[in-house]
């Protein structure tokens, strides 16, 4: 008896099908899965990170291969931070698969307190790494000596970051006070800087207040008499910032300033900002492209008399800064443009631009570009006369231009092994001990 063709086709699929299905069930190697490849012994890390402690990192962490380059890594590991209002750092960690591991990533926020010691914030990076690895080391052999500690859960006041009941009412203050002396027989120089921060930080409000104080003395000892320079800059610098939404920002900016560098015996100034950004604030670690307007006024009193024979004046001012700020596994980009115009004369204003770009070209190679030029014609403070030579050497008074520029550029090209595993710590601290 003759079958139907579509009948005959419909039987020797069944029993293809029915020979697969008992060939599985009875391990027959002709049709059973192929066995999954072996797991890789270690897993290879590419930290980047500007502010690691990279060898630390490599003692405590012997258990993966910290590779040079992301193109041959299993793990981009890139690490951003910001500070946080309370004085200390939220860092960021973006972990990024690679190779066998692409389509694998994370990411955390690991933040220090503001009184932290550098250690206890080492050891927290630390574990805030180990534990952001367990996924990959698990596909590894490695993954078969992962264990999970979780330490005792501490007091309830010391495991919140921000309490209920703060007593300080989110405001921090921090003094700061460094300088230098030289001396040889016949000069010597101080320098004295000091000040105060005063910062309130929310999720609605970001306030600063800010004196400052700087002193520098420089003194020279010749056969024809002394000379003897002091310079000061001291002033109070204050901002106030309100959250609008993700995207948008309102504010107001005051400051008193004094300089004898910049021939102003007193500057108030006050003007109110707005701000808008491209990417929510929250992205702000890894990109963001900011727009802020500023307008308003300064009154200012000048040491000498000017170039334009005022001793005091009120100047209305706006100003305009753009930002551009991207930090991605192939390298980073930071870009601005400012500039500020006085109100009374159009013609009075500045324009600068600055940016510079680190991109990684190919395996060890990476190119570093940056530069900044500025275009200057608002210089209405500065005074009357010629600077004499001291002046214009020890940088004790502004001179007149029409614009600056700066260009900086470099590479980096690293070849042969890609690990770096090793740590040899000796002699590490002695340095270079050669006079010239």
């Amino acid at each position: 008896m003759q079958l139907h063709p579509a009948i005959r086709t419909s039987r020797a699929t069944a029993l293809s099908w029915l020979w697969i299905l008992a060939g599985v069930l009875l391990g027959d190697s002709r049709v059973a899965a192929q066995e999954p490849a072996p797991m890789q012994e270690r897993l290879a890390v590419f930290l980047d990170c500007g502010f690691c402690d990279g060898t630390f990192l490599r003692q405590e962490m012997e258990y993966v291969d910290w590779v040079l380059d992301r193109e041959v890594a299993d793990v981009h590991v890139l690490v951003t931070q910001q500070t946080t209002g309370a004085g200390g750092q939220a860092q960021t960690f973006d972990l990024i698969g690679r190779r066998s591991f692409a389509g694998l990533d994370q990411s955390t926020v690991y933040t220090t307190l503001a009184g932290a010691t550098e250690a206890e914030e080492r050891d927290g990076f630390l574990r805030t790494l180990q534990a952001l690895l367990v996924p990959y080391l698990l596909q590894t052999q490695t993954g078969e000596r992962v264990r999970v500690d979780i330490a005792a859960e501490r007091s309830e006041s010391a495991a919140q970051a921000q309490p209920a009941d703060d007593p300080w009412d989110h405001w921090t203050f921090e003094l700061y006070a460094d300088g230098g002396a030289d001396f040889e027989a016949s000069q010597r120089s101080i320098d004295i800087r000091y000040g105060l921060y005063v910062n309130r930080v929310t999720e609605d409000w970001k306030v600063q207040l800010r004196p400052f104080f700087n002193y520098n003395q420089d003194r020279f000892d010749r056969a024809d008499g002394v000379i003897e320079r002091i310079s000061r800059r001291n002033g109070f610098t204050s901002y106030v910032v309100r959250s609008i939404s993700p995207h948008w920002s309102v504010g107001a900016f005051g400051d008193v300033f004094t300089s004898t560098f910049d021939n102003v015996d007193m500057r108030y100034r006050l003007m109110p900002a707005v701000e808008w950004s491209l990417y929510p604030y929250r992205e702000a670690t890894r990109r963001q492209l900011t727009l802020t307007y500023r307008v308003g006024a300064a009154h200012i009193a000048y040491r000498d008399t000017t170039i334009y024979a005022q001793i005091e004046e009120t100047l209305p001012q706006h100003a305009l800064n753009a930002n551009y700020e991207v930090r991605q596994p192939w390298g980073q980009i930071d870009l601005g443009a400012s500039g500020s115009q006085y109100l009374h004369d159009l013609s009075r204003y500045s324009v600068e631009f600055e940016g510079g770009v680190e991109f990684r070209v190919t395996q060890g190679l990476s190119i570093e570009v940056g530069g900044n030029v500025a275009f200057i014609y608002d210089q209405l403070n500065l005074p009357k006369g010629d600077a004499d030579l001291e002046e214009v050497l020890l940088r004790l008074r502004q001179l007149e231009t029409d614009y600056e520029a700066g260009l900086s550029f470099g590479f980096r090209y690293r070849f042969g092994s890609i690990y770096n595993n090793v740590v040899n710590p000796r002699l590490g601290g002695l340095g270079s001990q050669d006079r010239f």
